[in-house]
């Protein structure tokens, strides 16, 4: 299931329209649209078509598609190493002595827990400004769909 902002599904389910066709299982053969714009099986008549994915594969509904597109288009990224970058550029090195270490590693072996947390938090508040797409428990960017 994904998870990002409502302009993100829109636009993942206008690309999934774009990138397939209709597809009459019936008849296994694609549908094009008729003089009157229509997409409906000229052997059989069916407007209940499917769709199909060149080289992919044919199902009903986009939700596959837009899966599809977002693994292979998609960057995977690690939301943990993400909120390290933010913690380590938020928060100064913390010194003990000679010894220095970067905020992430301190909160991280000191409280796993809270450290789990704040990823959390910053991974719903990357996907919730649009930032991140969320598909099955990985964390995705991509190019001129996430900002």
């Amino acid at each position: 299931m994904i998870e990002a902002t409502d302009s993100i599904k829109e636009q993942l389910t206008e690309r999934a329209y774009e990138e397939s066709h209709p597809f009459c299982y019936s008849d296994y053969k694609r549908v094009e649209a008729n003089e009157d714009g229509e997409y409906k099986c000229p052997k059989c008549g069916s407007d209940d078509l499917m769709r199909e994915l060149e080289g992919v594969g044919v199902e009903w509904g986009t939700d596959w598609i837009v899966d599809h597109l977002v693994k292979e288009e998609g960057d995977e990224v690690d939301i943990a190493e993400l909120y390290r970058e933010l913690l380590d550029e938020s928060y100064e090195v913390i010194k003990f002595g000679e010894l220095e270490y970067s905020p992430s590693m301190v909160l991280e072996s000191v409280d796993t827990v809270a450290f789990e947390m704040g990823c959390n938090e910053y991974a719903d508040n990357e996907l919730d400004e649009g930032r991140l797409i969320e598909l099955n428990g990985s964390y995705y960017r991509m190019n001129g769909i996430t900002d």
